[in-house]
């Protein structure tokens, strides 16, 4: 009995659809992470972050929500939770193979380790 997904704007399903199929009881990593996209492109990186925990909680091996998380916390000044993020995410996406995404996320911990530092180093 699956139900058609909601219908993409241009930048995706809107929040709203999405949180009537949560309503409606499909609870899922993957709607979780729609969610927090969506809540992401709304500007509003609170509710992305809410998403993405639960989304993790679902299934810690999610890379790609780790990747968001890591940049949802970056806008929101918290480099400490971006860099945690980035490093779990790096770590899923090594052993499950995902080479793309594990070169992406080296260079974005190389870029919060070197903002850690300074803007001398």
């Amino acid at each position: 009995m699956d139900t058609p997904a909601p219908p993409a704007g241009p930048a995706g399903p809107a929040p709203e659809a999405l949180e009537r199929m949560l309503a409606a009881g499909r609870d899922g990593a993957l709607l979780r992470m729609s969610l927090a996209l969506a809540y992401h492109r709304r500007a509003d990186p609170l509710t992305a972050l809410t998403h993405l925990e639960k989304a993790l909680a679902f299934d810690a091996d999610f890379s790609a929500a780790h990747r968001l998380q890591g940049l949802v916390a970056l806008e929101l000044g918290n480099t400490a939770q971006a860099e945690s993020a980035f490093a779990k995410g790096l770590e899923v996406a090594q052993r499950r193979g995902e080479m793309q995404l594990a070169k992406e996320l080296t260079v974005r911990l190389r870029r919060v380790a070197k903002s850690r530092s300074g803007p001398h180093n």
